[in-house]
């Protein structure tokens, strides 16, 4: 009886490891260039150009339009790297109380393909919606971070 216990429980453990699903296997390569992060349909109306650089870098800008025609625009520098199916993002500098340096940002990744990729946050806030992202051909993911860093110096 004790021998068939055993059996039974190494069954289920080995049955269970099978069933276990492997992290997909994406890279860092995957999201190098530009891509647009579209609007969620949650108001107030936005929307996100982000650059993924070949050397970890990832340079966010940001518009939101208020239903007065006013446009904020907020902007981030991040060391990005893909891990286990996941996008982890440091915050490198932020123009915005939300996003603090040193921060981690968790993503999943659900899918991504030469022109669209889509995640969902995981931390430091569980996300409402996926974040679907668009590629945004023939820009250069560098000139993003351009932006990014000249608001930066000419802000602070």
């Amino acid at each position: 009886m004790y021998k068939l216990i055993i059996m039974s429980i190494l069954i289920l453990l080995l049955n269970a490891c099978g069933i276990t699903k492997k992290s997909p296997d994406f890279k860092s390569d995957d999201l190098v260039g530009v891509w647009e992060l579209k609007f969620d349909g949650v108001y107030p109306y936005w929307f996100s150009q982000i650059g993924f650089t070949q050397d970890g870098k990832k340079c966010v800008l940001s518009y939101e339009f208020d239903s007065n025609g006013k446009v904020e625009i907020t902007y981030y520098s991040n060391r990005y790297e893909i891990k286990d199916g996941h996008l982890f993002s440091t915050v490198g500098f932020s123009s915005t109380p939300y996003v603090r340096s040193g921060e981690i940002i968790k993503d999943r990744i659900d899918k991504i393909t030469p022109d669209y990729f889509e995640v969902f946050m995981i931390s430091p806030f569980i996300g409402d919606t996926p974040e679907k992202h668009q590629r945004l051909s023939g820009l250069n993911p560098e000139d993003i971070c351009k932006i990014v860093d000249n608001f930066r110096i000419t802000n602070h």
